[in-house]
C-alpha cells in the first residue's frame, strides 16, 4: 500500500505570505486552481497509481485542490477536521516576516523532537498528531479493505505535512523537512510496509519509509543531519 501526501494549491494567502490557518480559509488562486487540475491530468505518470480513499481537511483550499482529483478517480472525499492546518494561533493572519518566522520556528521544533512545545494562542505538536494520525490510520483502513495494495491520498497543509511526514517515515528528518519545503500540489510518497496495521495510531510514528519529498526521490535531496 502507498499512503501520498498532497499539499493544497497556491492561495491568496500564500501570495500575501499571511499566515492563513482558520475556517474557511483563502481559497485559491487562478493558479492554484490550475495547479490543482495538473496534479490530477500528472498523477499516474508522476505520482502513484490510482487512488482508492482520498482525505481533505475541511478548508476550502483543500477541498479546491482535491476536486479535479475526485473527478477524475470517482471519488468522494472524506473531509477531516483533524488534518487541518496547525493553527498558528497569535498571529493569525499576520504577513510580517517576524511573525512568519515565529510560525515556522514554532512549528519545526515538533520535527525536531520537542512535540510538547506550544505556539502561543495555539496548540502543541502533541495535539496535532493526536488529531492528525487517527486521519492517517483512517484512511489505510479504508485503502486496505479495498485492496491490500492501493494508493490512499491526504490532501492538507504545508506546516502539518511537514510535521506528519518527518513522524511518519523513517528517512525523512525534520531537517529535511524544514530546510526544503513543500511547493504547492506538491506531493509525497510513503510506502506502508505489509506487515504494518492501522489500528493503532500510535504505531505508525517512523514506521513507513518515503520513496519522494516534494516530488523528487527523497535522496535526490540535500539532507541536513538533524
Amino acid at each position: 500500500m502507498e499512503l501520498v501526501l498532497v499539499r493544497h494549491g497556491e492561495t491568496y494567502a500564500n501570495r500575501a505570505h499571511a499566515l492563513d490557518t482558520g475556517r474557511p480559509g483563502l481559497p485559491l488562486t487562478p493558479d492554484g486552481l490550475a495547479q490543482a487540475e495538473r496534479l490530477a491530468e500528472r498523477w499516474e505518470r508522476e505520482v502513484a497509481g490510482p487512488p482508492l480513499v482520498l482525505a481533505v481537511s475541511p478548508l476550502t483550499r483543500t477541498r479546491q485542490t482535491c476536486a479535479p482529483l475526485c473527478a477524475k478517480y470517482g471519488l468522494t472525499p472524506l473531509i477531516r477536521p483533524g488534518i487541518r492546518e496547525l493553527r498558528s494561533g497569535d498571529v493569525e493572519m499576520n504577513a510580517d516576516p517576524h511573525s512568519d518566522s515565529l510560525y515556522v520556528e514554532g512549528t519545526g521544533r515538533w520535527s525536531h523532537a520537542r512535540p510538547d512545545f506550544r505556539m502561543r494562542g495555539g496548540e502543541t505538536g502533541s495535539e496535532a498528531l493526536s488529531r492528525a494520525l487517527p486521519v492517517v490510520a483512517e484512511v489505510a483502513r479504508r485503502v486496505r479493505a479495498i485492496d491490500a495494495g492501493g494508493v490512499g491520498v491526504i490532501v492538507a497543509h504545508g506546516a502539518l505535512l511537514r510535521l506528519l511526514a518527518s513522524t511518519l517515515a523513517d528517512n525523512i528528518s525534520g531537517g529535511l523537512v524544514m530546510t526544503h519545503f513543500m511547493g504547492n500540489t506538491g506531493t509525497v510518497v510513503c510506502e506502508w510496509p505489509e506487515d504494518l496495521g492501522a489500528e493503532d495510531p500510535g504505531r505508525l510514528i517512523g514506521a513507513l519509509h518515503a520513496r519522494t519529498w516534494n516530488d523528487r526521490p527523497v535522496d535526490a535531496w540535500e539532507r541536513p543531519q538533524s
